[in-house]
């Protein structure tokens, strides 16, 4: 969507990746030293005779490096394939990064702050770098004349022949090219895509005695970069001195999503076309099958201690006749077990925890009274038929047991 309306709205823009980008990426499959030399040969080549033959280099080294790279489109990030109307051979967003470390620190504020912060440093920076400018006499900005000094020494690199006053060829180690001063393109295409004379077009200036100054493109002129920062940014006065209106403004309700949510990874009817089937209870760890489970909630009371349990099951009674359970009805302590009598009248005892009830021949010490939900009285006395003890209800408090030591 933004590419296409960057295109709408400036139709002669051109549109270009970050060759620093798409080598990571590249040199995740394709790693080593080589490949990152022949990568970089590749992308910033001006023509297609010095990209080919770094391709060639690329594809002894490794063919399916090369072969991937040539599957990216070519004219986002290789400087052969770029167009020569915008004069610039960037091929990275160093220009964004450098202006996004300038903000960095404005980023990490509030959205109004953040915009008052970076206001004040653009206003700032164009005075500054218009001052700066003012300091100089050149007819090129610093950096630019710069890189035409580099190419001034190179041209004396250069053999020179004359076809006409404007066309040459030139010979350049074992290379040979041709360049035309009044279209301002060389065969290397450096000239065409920078605006910067290369050192071939520099030889044929000075064997026109010509200045290369005057050849370099407009834009990169200090007349043309004191154009550039003459505008400025006007200063805005703090919040104090706004003038004051009646008009509340609140916020936006915040709505408030609830964490219990319903998607399709969660759903336990996922795939499923019938109704979804009603949740089952979950079934409480610790409980011991019984069939004369008592319902009423039971206190037993041995030596000072009181335990509280509403599930407790008659014959569930371990070692001083106590029985204590956690919230979830597992059992605690150091024992919980059951006594049974055998047919030959031995006692054995089955249980969980870290004791377990054991026959010794006699009853365990002390003795707890379970009441049922009817009244009935049951202990923990187990004679030879192998049934509880059981007697007449006992007035009072029936949601109280005892124990005591033998």
């Amino acid at each position: 969507a933004m590419l296409s309306g960057i295109a709408s709205i400036f139709p002669l823009a051109e549109h270009r990746h970050c060759a620093r980008h798409i080598f990571a990426n590249w040199h995740k499959a394709h790693k080593g030293d080589e490949m990152k030399l022949n990568f970089w040969k590749i992308a910033q080549s001006y023509n297609l005779a010095d990209m080919n033959d770094a391709y060639d280099e690329l594809e002894k080294a490794d063919e399916a490096a090369a072969l991937s790279l040539r599957y990216i489109t070519p004219n986002v990030f290789r400087r052969a394939y770029m167009s020569t109307s915008c004069k610039a051979d960037v091929i990275t967003s160093n220009l964004a990064e450098t202006f996004n470390g300038y903000i960095i620190h404005a980023r990490n504020k509030h959205l109004v702050d953040m915009m008052k912060d970076i206001r004040g440093q653009l206003m700032q920076r164009l005075v500054v770098k218009r001052k700066e400018m003012q300091q100089h006499t050149v007819l090129l900005c610093p950096r630019i004349q710069e890189r035409l000094e580099k190419e001034k020494h190179e041209a004396a690199k250069c053999k020179v022949i004359p076809s006409s006053d404007t066309l040459f060829e030139v010979g350049y180690y074992l290379d040979t090219l041709t360049m035309d001063l009044d279209a301002r393109k060389c065969t290397c295409r450096k000239w065409d895509l920078s605006g910067i004379p290369c050192c071939h077009v520099i030889a044929c200036i000075f064997f026109c005695y010509g200045n290369a100054e005057d050849y370099v493109d407009e834009s990169y002129t200090r007349e043309m970069y004191l154009k550039t920062y003459s505008r400025t940014i006007p200063p805005l006065e703090g919040e104090r001195h706004w003038p004051r209106v009646n008009m509340p403004l609140d916020p936006p309700p915040i709505k408030q999503l609830s964490k219990k949510g319903h998607n399709k990874r969660s759903c336990p009817n996922k795939g499923s076309t019938s109704a979804p089937a009603p949740p089952q209870p979950k079934r409480k760890r610790g409980r011991l099958k019984s069939t004369g489970e008592a319902t009423t909630s039971t206190v037993h009371m041995h030596e000072s201690q009181v335990h509280h349990d509403n599930t407790v099951e008659p014959g569930r009674i371990g070692k001083g006749g106590k029985v204590a359970y956690t919230s979830k009805g597992r059992e605690r302590g150091a024992t919980a077990g059951s006594i049974q009598a055998s047919a030959s009248g031995k006692e054995r005892g089955r249980g969980r925890g870290k004791g377990k009830g054991r026959g010794n021949g006699g009853l365990p010490q002390g003795i707890s009274v379970l009441f049922g939900s009817d009244g009935s009285v049951m202990t923990n006395v187990m004679p030879m038929s192998g049934q509880p003890v059981a007697g007449p209800p006992i007035e009072g408090n029936n949601n109280v047991s005892q124990g005591g030591s033998n």
